[in-house]
């Protein structure tokens, strides 16, 4: 019989939404930068992810949403990288940029919408107290702009539940023109695009078409990106498919579409 580590807590997950598959991989990372060593891993049946670590999750989420964010390069409003620091140990987020890892196609935001900007409203979101709990990845807000509270402030769009309606001829009209406000999910905003730093999906021969991979053993978070493609044979493995969807007619905006299971 395998002995687990007991874990520490557990967020609660919809796996078929690739935004949150790839937070639990942010999660996983800044716990394992808060304390080495921290392992991850989904229950069998994919509706929670545990983490063996160090410390609560009410300590790691408030560490996030406090942490010193850096402006890599202010010239870029829109697609400068970030830096995450104290009092993590520091992690540059800049997948869209250098592509190590073969994640820069995910990028979905575009134009005007300014990646720093975007991080610091959704940073800023999940200091309240509500994202404490094992639901922070279904707590829903409008979340505003941090320099001007009287603006809102659109996400990155990782989270699949808004790419449903994402689309002005899904709904009938543009919620942008009609100063609509809309609800985001601020903690899956932000953690997947550190998650996507750390891990990524693996490509198929289908342009903008993604599998990713989950797990069921305790994992370390160095080994999140060959988990993710699914390189490392694990128990209780399972395989999702999602697209990368063209949000606007002009074919620049992009939005994660719900994953279906895949054999």
């Amino acid at each position: 019989m395998t002995n687990y580590p007991e874990p520490a807590w557990w967020v609660s997950v919809d796996v078929t939404n690739p935004g949150q598959f790839f937070a639990c991989c942010g999660l996983l990372e800044m716990a394992d930068r808060l304390w080495p060593g921290a392992e991850g891993w989904f229950e069998n049946d994919a509706r929670l992810f545990h983490v063996a670590c160090g410390g609560t999750l009410p300590t790691l989420v408030d560490a996030i949403a406090n942490a010193v964010l850096v402006h890599s390069n202010k010239a870029d409003p829109y697609s400068s990288p970030l830096v995450i620091a104290n009092p993590f140990r520091a992690l540059s987020v800049d997948w869209w940029e250098t592509d190590r890892i073969g994640a820069k196609d995910l990028k979905v935001w575009a134009g005007t919408m300014e990646s720093f900007g975007i991080a610091c409203a959704m940073q800023q979101a999940i200091r309240d107290k509500r994202f404490h709990g094992p639901q922070l990845l279904d707590i829903g807000m409008v979340v505003t702009n941090p320099h001007d509270p009287s603006k809102k402030k659109e996400p990155f769009y990782f989270d699949s539940r808004r790419a449903p309606n994402a689309h002005s001829r899904d709904v009938g009209f543009s919620l942008n023109d009609m100063q609509f406000t809309s609800i985001a999910h601020p903690a899956v905003e932000l953690l997947c695009l550190i998650g996507l730093q750390v891990a990524r999906p693996a490509t198929t021969s289908v342009r903008r078409l993604y599998d990713y991979f989950t797990w069921s053993s305790p994992l370390a978070s160095s080994l999140l990106l060959a988990a993710s493609t699914g390189s490392l044979a694990m128990r209780g493995q399972r395989a999702y498919r999602f697209e990368n969807w063209f949000r606007t007619g002009q074919k620049k905006h992009k939005a994660f579409r719900s994953a279906v299971p895949i054999n």
